[in-house]
């Protein structure tokens, strides 16, 4: 079978001629940031900076996983008043809806807004939108847009662009359909000098001890369904008094239990309140649920592979419905 290529849509001109246009600019990202969050902001601010633009880049945290961390001190947590005099141009990055930015919202009212973001699911907002759902990651957006605007990608930037695509793609275990054209851009970072070693290192290490026993809790009192094909791990509001670390476990969580064969879909429940419960979904690469539309009917979203929701219902309540949901899928 002829191999899929990916095409980014033309970049629209009104998009092109308000970045031109416009001498100072918020780069903003969603709350509790990731890797690909951080990195296509730190790449976007420096992309507008090398189109001669003012760039602040603002982020209401927190900074809690322990692999960005050291990047906390490059953002501001809040737009100040004299930010907002200079009436900039703000670009939300990685953000599938106004929900995602916290407080931020109210602070960017009024202003003229662009959005770059990978998310297939979501609500529309902000004045201009740029969205590839297809993309692995919003940094592979950036990464195209620095081609677009012809500005040279130097290896730092080189090296956030990589730590984004593959904090966002599990390390290239979930690339989709164009397998070819992002280890090509991959592979591009790498000839600038990116080291994946090191790059894994980064993501996968720095976890403190109780971290580890952590994911094995959760591991040990996950629940195989609907004869091995689904697997639910739940983590408690008192889990958080017993481990002390701020690193989310979910990323090591699914790798694992993806690796258990026959597994098909992992959800991950995770008591906030007792009528509060943010859901985590991963399917296999032969799973036919797409985990993107499950959570898109839960008021969440994502892709296809990964997607996530909040709930206002308790672990019981909504472990119970999505039992249902999914097995009703993976007929």
């Amino acid at each position: 079978m002829a191999p899929d290529f990916f095409s980014f849509p033309p970049l629209p001109e009104e998009i092109r001629r308000v970045i031109e246009d416009g001498s100072s600019f918020l780069v903003i990202g969603h709350v509790s940031p990731d890797g690909d969050c951080l990195s296509s902001q730190i790449t976007m601010g420096a992309l507008l900076e090398n189109l001669g633009k003012q760039v602040a880049l603002v982020n209401a945290g927190p900074f809690e996983r322990s692999e960005i961390t050291h990047l906390a001190g490059l953002f501001q947590t809040s737009i100040t008043r004299e930010m907002k005099e200079r009436n900039p141009i703000v670009v939300v990055v990685d953000c599938s809806s106004i929900e995602r930015i916290g407080s931020l919202a109210e602070e960017i009212e009024g202003l003229t807004t662009i959005i770059f973001d990978h998310h297939a699911s979501g609500e529309f907002f902000g004045d201009y939108r740029y969205i590839t759902p297809r993309s692995i990651s919003t940094t592979f957006i950036i990464m195209h847009l620095y081609k677009e605007f012809g500005v040279e990608i130097t290896p730092e930037i080189a090296d956030h662009l990589f730590f984004g695509f593959a904090t966002d793609s599990g390390f290239f275990r979930f690339i989709g359909s164009y397998r070819g054209d992002v280890l090509r851009y991959a592979a591009e970072l790498v000839d600038l000098g990116v080291s994946p070693n090191e790059m894994a290192d980064r993501i996968s290490g720095g976890k403190n001890l109780d971290y580890i026993k952590y994911v094995g809790k959760l591991i040990d009192r996950s629940e195989v369904l609907l004869d091995g094909r689904l697997i639910i791990a739940t983590s408690y509001i008192r889990d958080s008094r017993t481990f002390d670390t701020t690193d989310r476990p979910s990323d090591m969580l699914y790798s694992m239990l993806l690796a258990i064969k026959g597994v098909e879909v992992v959800l991950y429940l995770k008591e906030l309140e007792p009528q509060l419960t943010e859901i985590g979904f991963r399917s296999s690469h032969v799973s036919p649920v797409d985990v993107g539309e499950l959570a898109k009917r839960l008021g969440g979203g994502g892709h296809r592979r990964a997607a996530g929701a909040t709930v206002n219902e308790s672990v019981e309540s909504i472990r119970n419905r999505l039992i249902l949901l999914v097995k009703e899928l993976l007929r």
